[in-house]
């Protein structure tokens, strides 16, 4: 009945392969090498793990608070104006370092914080970012690679954190705005569906999920994992994912964010003020 449901989690996974890019995860792992061009198969797993985690939330609100092909000739780095993509979005940089992300097609508008480097999958910004010298390290290379194999007209916007000690952590913390579009399951059934399918894998624990509403009232959902997996390198990585979910006329939007634990008390705060103030366009 609601056939696109089960694509919702897909994206979980994807931030799982993004975040542990640098080392790749253990063949051991008990969730098996989370691999981008298989992502589908191991679905229910990860991807469900984000319900509900942080127990110190409120229950009763659970309202947000505030190695890349070289060319010859590299594409020259242009500043994003508010000229609309073909898939119907904008993305401006404000003077004080965060963006403001617009998506005509799907009806909202959201402001990024300054944290992030926020940008369209294989738009100008993006490619602004593969040929600068600032994100030449290794892990955001390969997180860019992969990035740019996913499908914009799903993967709206994509936001990673460059910060050079925060890689050191060995994650590259993440933010994926993903708009599914003309899904008409209920925040409830998708809540629902992440904790049956928790079972199915073992590295991640749901730690929070619940409903709740924005400061002005839209209506959205939240679900919180904890998720331990060993690296190649037998380097344990133990990280945090927040998804908050909201029901458009247009479909189904999704925010995700993923960071190394030892990071959460960097990210959620301005993260959860971003959910928060997000705006429905008339």
């Amino acid at each position: 009945m609601y056939k696109k449901r089960s694509t919702l989690w897909v994206a979980i996974l994807f931030i799982t392969t993004l975040a542990c890019s640098m080392q790749g995860l253990s063949p051991s792992s008990s969730a098996g090498p989370l691999d981008a061009n298989s992502l589908s198969t191991i679905v229910a797993g990860t991807a469900n793990a984000a319900a509900i985690q942080t127990a110190q939330a409120n229950p009763s609100t659970s309202t947000p608070l505030p190695t890349l092909t070289k060319t010859a000739t590299p594409t020259p780095i242009v500043t994003p104006s508010q000229q609309v993509s073909t898939e119907g979005t904008s993305l401006v940089k404000q003077s004080d370092g965060s963006y403001v992300f617009t998506d005509y097609q799907g009806g909202y508008s959201i402001m990024v914080p300054s944290v992030w480097l926020a940008m369209r999958i294989n738009e100008q910004e993006f490619m602004n970012a593969q040929i600068s010298p600032a994100n030449s390290d290794p892990q955001i290379q390969r997180s860019l690679s992969l990035i740019q194999k996913e499908d914009p007209k799903e993967y709206r916007l994509v936001a990673i954190d460059t910060s050079t000690s925060d890689l050191q952590t060995g994650f590259v913390s993440n933010m994926i705005v993903r708009w599914i579009r003309s899904d008409m399951a209920t925040i409830e059934q998708d809540i629902a569906d992440a904790k049956k399918a928790l079972p199915k894998t073992s590295s991640s624990k749901i730690t929070y999920a619940d409903m709740g509403t924005t400061s002005t009232h839209l209506p959205l959902g939240v679900i919180e994992t904890s998720t331990t997996e060993t690296t190649t390198s037998k380097q344990i990585i133990t990280f945090y994912q927040k998804m908050i979910l909201f029901k458009l006329k247009s479909g189904t939007l999704t925010l995700i964010m993923s960071t190394a634990t030892q990071l959460k008390d960097k990210f959620v705060p301005s993260y959860d003020l971003m959910t928060d103030q997000i705006k429905m366009l008339p």
